[in-house]
């Protein structure tokens, strides 16, 4: 059996974890959309399908043209409509004009794309796998901008963790949030620990049922009014590093990570019994 207190500090720090790190992916995906950094992710990926010349054409093509907004490129377009664009742009010339028939075979319309530009290979290999009409060639490019697209997504997730984790040490530091000295406060005052403990109990609750609810960082022992930093150590400076450190790697898995791990550490809790009370 586990230690009562033991519980109720790992359900504090977790509720804590879950807290810094709703705001730290708040505060990314605000970042996000001000920088219009899934649209560029996804225009990075097009490019490197298509070439920036075909790519340039297909996003100034009507059918991908409807889904920006003013100022910004779209976040996502359907691959679907990805290939029949593309399509309809090797089927006309530079003036708009169409040049070939779109009921034709799909090797004529694979080779209006330029020689030596990579796109030609590509399509080519599409067409030695069966498309012999240009539907056909358009369900296979459809399936080829999917598997693109899957990769795209990668590089958002890969970037978007390096900006949370940047974002994270902002507000881990901002706040003070120290594992260590969090953790310590927790173990030395029993009534702060068995309030965030409760508090944890029912966030775990509160999410498992109708959705997260999580108080705010002032149910926690953070800040810096009470530091006084002139007359930290070296060991002192070392400590609070090493607590910041832990606190922005935790930060780093994610909410849904800490809000699993608040659920089974609550649940081991009830399973213990709630601390008793003194009377």
């Amino acid at each position: 059996m586990f230690d009562q207190a033991i519980v109720d500090v790992a359900l504090g720090l977790a509720l804590l974890y879950v807290v810094l790190s709703l705001a730290a992916s708040a505060i990314t995906e605000w970042i996000s959309a001000l920088l219009g950094l899934r649209s560029k992710n996804l225009r990075a990926g097009v490019e490197r399908l298509l070439g920036e010349d075909y790519a340039g054409k297909v996003y100034g093509h009507p059918l991908v043209g409807k889904l920006s907004r003013i100022g910004k490129m779209p976040s996502y377009i359907e691959p679907d409509t990805l290939s029949t664009a593309l399509l309809d742009v090797l089927a006309h010339d530079e003036d708009g004009n169409p040049v070939l028939d779109l009921e034709g075979s799909a090797t004529e319309l694979v080779d209006r794309v330029d020689d030596g530009h990579a796109l030609k290979p590509a399509l080519r290999a599409l067409t030695l796998r069966g498309a012999k009409t240009v539907d056909d060639l358009r369900r296979e490019v459809a399936e080829w901008f999917d598997e693109g697209m899957t990769r795209v997504s990668g590089w958002y997730k890969r970037r978007a963790q390096l900006l949370i984790l940047a974002i994270g040490a902002v507000v881990t530091v901002s706040a003070n949030a120290s594992t260590l000295h969090i953790a310590r406060d927790l173990w030395t005052d029993e009534t702060l620990r068995a309030s965030l403990a409760d508090l944890g109990e029912q966030a775990a609750e509160a999410a498992a049922v109708a959705g997260a609810e999580v108080p705010d960082l002032g149910a926690f022992p953070l800040g810096w009014e009470a530091e006084d930093v002139r007359a930290w150590s070296f060991l002192d400076w070392v400590a609070r590093l090493f607590g910041w450190l832990i606190t922005i790697s935790a930060v780093s898995l994610g909410a849904p990570f800490w809000f699993d791990l608040l659920g089974k550490v609550a649940n081991l809790r009830a399973a213990g019994g709630t601390r008793a009370r003194t009377p």
